[in-house]
């Protein structure tokens, strides 16, 4: 059984948290300018922080279980992971939103939440990213230096 790394799992549970928040200001923007309604009135309902929560919070722990971390793939295998778990996030995602009434329920509703999910993806594997390749390139200057002492 594979260990669960925590920090992973919060760092993820940020990321999206934060994904899907900047997507809820968007798409409420969308509808304030749409409705013509003034920016500084807006409200948002109290629950929708929790509901934001909430989705950071599934998708972070989905995360966890579903991609590697520990283990080599190759790249096949590995592309099949990935779809795989953006498959499992954007259903969260789509299940949540459609009981949290963030979206109708239409061809039109679905697609674009399919999109702000596929937005809020690249982000979090963005920023996952950046925090791998930083950790690496740390270790890198760490096994430089110890070398050179050599």
């Amino acid at each position: 059984m594979r260990k669960i790394s925590w920090k992973r799992m919060l760092n993820v549970i940020t990321s999206v948290t934060t994904g899907v928040l900047v997507a809820c200001i968007f798409w409420n923007g969308i509808t304030l300018a749409a409705d013509g309604e003034s920016f500084l009135e807006a409200k948002i309902p109290y629950l929708t922080l929790v509901q934001i929560l909430v989705l950071g919070i599934l998708c972070g722990v989905e995360s966890e279980f579903i991609m590697p971390h520990d283990e080599y793939l190759p790249p096949k295998k590995n592309r099949g992971r990935y779809l795989m778990h953006y498959a499992v996030v954007t259903g969260t995602a789509l299940v949540c939103g459609y009981f949290y009434e963030w979206y109708e329920l239409s061809v039109s509703g679905i697609l674009l939440m399919c999109f702000t999910s596929a937005a809020i993806y690249l982000f979090t594997s963005y920023l996952k990213y950046r925090s791998g390749k930083k950790e690496a390139d740390e270790m890198n200057e760490y096994l430089w230096e110890y070398h050179k002492k050599k």
